[in-house]
């Protein structure tokens, strides 16, 4: 049977809550075929909306946007491998391709500005004689920038939700359907449930979330 609730209080569509950023999740968030990655973007994506940390005025601050979107990405495999057994734990990465091009992505010359900025050093990125040089680089720049804004988002998310809520919410993402937030009395359900992996990743968000 529906709950009446259930349908009067339906969740926002993902697309609305991440705007144009919807089509670099759809994008990288692709853990599960038939998961609920993407409805646990926008939720974690609203979180961080509330507390300010979404807004762009520049092309500049949205690339830092993008980042940010690709800093929740990380934390979400990272706790899904350790939580989940799904992926394997500190082996983060994203395809470039995925993530540089023509808006809504980040350009590529952005990409050397932001770095350049940030006083990242990507000299040993990567031989210059490899015919993948440009690639190699990006790489690396892309994984000391999403480093940069993980240290920033995480703790956000963290403290506006809570290390348990947290922890089911993304957990659970790996299922078909997930509707967000999760009422409390699903998450002290999935957090009594929880394995000895699932308690391990708990604890790993309690301590900071410290990525590898």
């Amino acid at each position: 049977m529906t709950d009446l609730w259930d349908e009067l209080f339906e969740p926002p569509d993902p697309a609305d809550v991440l705007g144009d950023l919807y089509e670099v999740a759809e994008g990288v968030f692709d853990l599960c075929y038939d998961g609920s990655e993407l409805a646990w973007a926008a939720w974690a994506w609203g979180v961080l909306t509330t507390a300010g940390a979404t807004a762009a005025a520049t092309e500049y601050e949205r690339g830092e946007l993008v980042l940010r979107l690709l800093a929740l990405h990380r934390f979400h495999r990272e706790l899904c491998a350790r939580g989940a057994g799904i992926g394997e734990a500190g082996e983060w990465e994203v395809d470039p391709d995925r993530v540089l091009g023509d808006h809504p992505r980040i350009h590529p010359v952005l990409l050397g500005v932001m770095a350049e900025r940030r006083n990242l050093n990507l000299a040993d990125s990567a031989d210059a004689g490899d015919l993948d040089f440009d690639i190699a680089v990006a790489t690396t720049a892309l994984d000391q920038l999403v480093r940069s804004e993980y240290r920033h988002v995480v703790p956000l998310l963290t403290a506006a939700v809570g290390v348990d809520d947290l922890t089911a919410a993304t957990l659970v993402s790996v299922r078909n359907g997930v509707r967000y937030p999760l009422p409390p009395g699903d998450v002290r359900s999935i957090m009594s449930d929880l394995g000895d992996a699932g308690r391990s990743a708990g604890e790993w968000v309690r301590r900071g979330a410290r990525p590898t």
